[in-house]
Formats: C-alpha cells, structure tokens, sequence
C-alpha cells in the first residue's frame, strides 16, 4: 500500500459491542437487523454480521466491513439515518462501544 494514497485504498471494519437490557436482547437484534439492511446494497461487497456472546446472551458483537475507506464510513457515520437508528437502539442498550480498525495480519 502506497502511503501517499492510503485513504484512497484503504480497508476498514466497524464493530460495536452491545449490551442489551435484560429481556430486550431479541428485540435489539431485530432493531440492528432493520438498521443495517440497506448497507450491503448501498455500499457493495459489504457485509454485516452481529454475533451473540455464548456465555452472555446480553452481550452482541458486530462487524461490518470491509469499507473501502475511511471517508465511506464517516459519510455513513454522519447519516441522519445512522444518527436515528443509534437514537432507537439506545432504548434498549446498557451500553454500546463503536470501534474502527485496519487490517494489519490475516491468515487463511
């Protein structure tokens, strides 16, 4: 990768760590399902995942990636549709932590 044309070609992956007030566990499932649906289309090779904890069913962990630069996930970010769907989901959240991250090793 080009360090003068990092941002250009950069991948990046967002996940956020969930956790759910007692017995609203589906229904924020359900609630994070609507509000990433139109990701995929909308920005293609996209894929959403959300993951529950086995030994914490309160607890959910997505990934969503890859973007293909830090600006497509900032234009995302600073949607008033993002904006609204975070508003919604925090009713029936205790917490929730946003990350970005770059690849930096896989292995296959």
């Amino acid at each position: 990768m080009d360090s003068g044309n990092r941002e250009e070609e950069a991948v990046i992956y967002s996940s956020g760590v969930w956790t759910a007030k007692e017995g609203r566990e589906d229904e924020f499932t359900r609630r994070w399902e609507a509000d990433v649906t139109l990701l995929p289309a909308e920005h293609p090779g996209l894929v959403a995942r959300l993951l529950r904890d086995t030994s914490n069913p309160r607890r959910l962990v997505s990934f969503v990636g890859p973007w293909k630069s830090m600006a497509e996930l900032d234009a995302v970010r600073s949607s008033p549709a993002f904006e609204e769907g975070m508003e919604r989901s925090r009713e029936l959240l205790e917490s929730v932590e946003i990350f970005t991250y770059e690849p930096v090793l896989e292995v296959s």
